[in-house]
């Protein structure tokens, strides 16, 4: 929705929603559109984002693996790389390309040079672009395999197109344009919720590959997302396919653990942790990992594994060892001091796999960024006022892009408190900014 801003018209508030506000959110995201002689707003699920969870892509597998403590060598140097922060965003190696068409990858390789196509050709995500043999990849086979799209905000309507690498590629060389053909199937892809399905027909192959896929959205600003996942034909007749100890360990985890306090009796309390299987797939052993400021005695229906400093890690008793799909556990606690009204744990973990900011969109959940412009008599705008809520403990940054690719720090270190941070910014002419405040990492 675009709006062209007179000095009659009253000041327009941009309504946000963001991802799940349970306990395993520690990543806060929302976006609002400004430019100085073009007043846009834009609903949260305009930005859509995602990427390929099966084959796991790169950037996903990062993510899951723990940016903050990577255990392979090309996670640690992809972080090296590129920071932490590509990776709490897998969801977002995207580009604006309005000028996509369906039958043409031209538009996407005038903007992503050769040798920079996980990254999307972009700074942030340059650590996906190493050239490396030790790429973790997933073990397929020639023929059939259902590919699943984890779509963290589903958009429709979109399209997707995948490719694979040919023969001749090999791990050791930069992926090029040049090196994809295109594969049949994602044309006949089906939503499934916050997934999109869509069944490939993988050709004779050996040895390590690249599946490349892009998800681009039917709309006028031509957001496009990219995701590269490897994955290894071993000797392509279904025999040795991979080094079993380079493959990525886990399944799509899709989990809510939610906090909460029972009773209080201000110089203690009482909590319960409730975790919740959303797969559609058991979990058959489960293993949490957290920090909390306050001090734990005692954990009824769960073990504890080891205590560091706030660092917890708790396992399953044994009886509660399965959460089937759909299902839950509950495991409780009693913790030092009382007196609290919420419980804000973080770093959270489940089968060493990072819970921090992978939670879907909920509309019952609504994280506002008003906005608001002072104009002058002329209509320009002269000043924009943004708000957020934010919640003590925690700290904020606003960022700012010219393209919705570069974001820049307007402010950081912003302490939250229980109500409403505001901010006043001057305009900046007919130039266009973006503005978007997030919760920063522990």
């Amino acid at each position: 929705m675009a709006l062209t801003p007179n000095k009659q018209e009253p000041p327009m508030n941009c309504h946000l929603i963001p991802h799940h506000l349970h306990r395993t959110t520690r990543h806060l995201k929302t976006l609002a559109v400004l430019a100085g002689g073009l007043f846009t707003c834009c609903t949260g699920n305009v930005f859509s984002h995602g990427s390929i969870s099966d084959p796991v892509s790169r950037a996903y597998r990062i993510f899951q693996e723990n940016p903050e403590s990577p255990k392979s060598a090309v996670s640690a140097a992809a972080i090296a790389t590129a920071g932490t922060q590509a990776f709490y965003d897998w969801h977002e190696i995207s580009r604006m390309v309005p000028e996509y068409d369906p039958e043409s990858i031209a538009a996407y390789r005038a903007i992503i040079p050769d040798g920079q196509l996980a990254g999307a050709g972009r700074a942030k995500y340059a650590g996906l672009d190493l050239v490396r043999e030790d790429w973790p990849a997933t073990a397929v086979n020639p023929g059939l395999y259902p590919v699943v799209f984890d779509a963290w905000a589903p958009h429709d309507p979109s399209y997707f197109l995948a490719f694979i690498t040919h023969e001749g590629w090999r791990p050791d060389q930069p992926l090029r344009w040049d090196d994809l053909e295109p594969l049949p199937g994602a044309q006949q892809v089906v939503r499934d919720d916050h997934y999109y399905r869509f069944t490939v027909d993988f050709p004779q192959r050996t040895g390590h590959h690249v599946l490349y896929v892009i998800w681009q959205r039917i709309d006028p600003a031509g957001e496009v997302f990219f995701s590269a996942s490897d994955i290894d034909f071993g000797d392509g007749n279904g025999n040795g396919n991979g080094n079993p100890d380079n493959k990525p360990p886990f399944k799509d985890l899709r989990v809510e653990v939610d906090f909460s306090i029972q009773s209080d009796w201000s110089s203690g309390f009482n909590a319960e942790v409730q975790i919740t299987n959303l797969a559609d797939h058991p979990i058959n052993s489960w293993e949490l990992e957290f920090e909390i400021e306050q001090e734990i005695s005692s954990f009824w229906n769960a073990e504890l594994v080891s205590h560091e400093g706030n660092h917890y890690t708790v396992r399953h008793a044994g009886w509660n060892q399965s959460i089937p799909a759909g299902g839950s556990v509950i495991f409780g606690f009693s913790a030092t001091p009382g007196n609290l009204e919420t419980i804000n744990p973080s770093h959270l973990s489940l089968n060493g796999i990072s819970l921090d900011t992978h939670a879907h969109a909920d509309p019952q959940h609504t994280f506002l960024l008003n906005v608001s412009a002072i104009r002058l008599a002329s209509g320009a705008i002269d000043r924009l006022n943004l708000s957020f809520p934010a919640s003590s403990g925690n700290s904020y940054v606003i960022e700012e892009s010219a393209d919705l690719i570069t974001w820049e720090p307007r402010e950081s270190g912003i302490p939250g408190e229980d109500g409403t941070i505001e901010r006043e910014y001057p305009a900046a002419g007919s130039m266009t900014r973006f503005f978007r405040a997030r919760q920063e990492h522990q």
